[in-house]
């Protein structure tokens, strides 16, 4: 009996003595390995509460650049698209900053985990409300972090450091082209690749 009860216990305390990628005191033992963290557009791993520059990853001409450009719309309530624009010249774009739906116990933001896009309050401040992103055909602002406010990070084959932002596993965040040939952020079939450039002078780097 002292024999058996040995072997049991024996590969019991191995199993417990080894440390698991994945382990969660909230969730449970589990063999599954982390998903990697995302990198910004310098190699480094992108930081929970950050603000980094949210940027479309689009090979351009010389000088050529793109942005997240917001459009405000007036219909007696006022409210955000983001919109994609080209420029013949250098320009930031908009900091954003994520959070995870699910906080952890590490500060890096991990693929394929819900995240909430939050911009500068600076555009609150435009039109009021909330400067989360969302999604219901278009992108905008306003989100409450609810299931709209939900997205993806997942890493895309090219370009280097490129990502793409996946909504409830279905949809991506790609482009609607409007009749005035602007393009606008939308939930579409087809990704608009992003990278995440750090911001060195904002308050929170």
């Amino acid at each position: 009996m002292e024999a058996t009860t040995l072997l049991i216990t024996l590969p019991l305390i191995l199993f417990l003595s080894f440390p698991t990628n994945g382990v969660s005191a909230r969730h449970g033992f589990s063999i599954v390995d982390q998903p990697p963290a995302v990198l910004d557009a310098s190699g480094r791993e992108l930081l929970e509460g950050k603000y980094y520059y949210l940027r479309p990853a689009l090979r351009l001409p010389p000088f050529g650049t793109t942005a997240i450009i917001p459009g405000v719309y007036r219909n007696e309530t006022c409210w955000f698209h983001v919109g994609v624009e080209r420029f013949p010249f250098s320009i930031t774009g908009l900091p954003a900053k994520f959070s995870p739906v699910a906080p952890g116990n590490e500060s890096s933001i991990r693929e394929s985990t819900d995240v909430i896009i939050e911009f500068s309050d600076k555009l609150a401040l435009v039109c009021g409300g909330s400067s989360v992103l969302k999604a219901t055909r278009f992108l905008s602002l306003g989100g409450s972090g609810d299931r709209n406010s939900w997205f993806k990070i997942e890493k895309l084959p090219e370009p280097r450091h490129a990502y793409k932002l996946v909504y409830r596993s279905r949809r991506v965040v790609g482009t609607s082209t409007r009749p005035d040939n602007t393009e606008r952020l939308a939930l579409t079939d087809e990704p608009l690749p992003f990278e995440f450039r750090p911001i060195l002078n904002h308050p929170s780097a």
